[in-house]
């Protein structure tokens, strides 16, 4: 009788529970900016680390920091009413295993007259050029890294960012600036690298 009345509840139950609570073993480690899954390094030309990361690149304690307040030379900071351009800083590389735009944000960027661009020929749209192209005095739509601002040219419904497959490398990130750049709040924020497999993960 109570094999029975057993075997009859089993049958007729719903299957549910209140709550489960399962311990299991986490393993992370945490890797500095150049061995990361998203690799962020000084920039090379021919090999070697470009001058003007060795002179703006500080790598000390594992992560990147730009620094352009002070130079070896003895100057303070940037040009006002002009534009600045210093390229060849940063490269970026994907360390993962699957495909991912990358793209960059800051809060005062481009309000706050500066933004990053690249000069990496390999991601280059039709026009030709970088983000700002100072010979012609203009933008143009290769280049660009700001999520918020690259523009649609090809009409696709996504912003005009770079797409970097496992191993890839996007060479030759630069930062310009331009009018009268708001230091206070340039310096305020950092600037947040974003990769994404998909658009909507940026």
């Amino acid at each position: 009788m109570g094999s029975l009345a057993a075997g009859g509840a089993a049958a007729m139950g719903s299957g549910a529970f209140t709550s489960v609570s399962a311990n299991r073993a986490v393993d992370v480690s945490v890797a500095d900016d150049a061995n990361a899954l998203l690799r962020i390094v000084p920039d090379t030309r021919d090999g070697s680390e470009t001058p003007n990361a060795a002179e703006y690149v500080d790598t000390s304690g594992g992560t990147v920091s730009l620094d352009i307040t002070e130079t070896d030379a003895g100057a303070s900071g940037i040009n006002d009413e002009a534009t600045t351009v210093i390229d060849d800083l940063l490269t970026i590389e994907n360390q993962g295993t699957q495909g991912v735009y990358v793209g960059y944000t800051h809060p005062a960027s481009p309000n706050g007259n500066f933004a990053l661009y690249h000069e990496d020929s390999d991601f280059r749209g039709p026009g030709g050029g970088s983000n700002y192209d100072a010979s012609a005095g203009n933008y143009n739509n290769d280049g660009q890294l700001n999520i918020n601002t690259a523009p649609d040219a090809d009409g696709d419904g996504n912003p005009d960012l770079v797409y970097l497959e496992p191993g890839e490398q996007l060479n030759h990130i630069g930062m310009f600036f331009f009018g009268s750049p708001d230091a206070a709040a340039i310096s305020a924020d950092p600037v947040t690298f974003h990769a994404g497999a998909d658009f909507a993960d940026l």
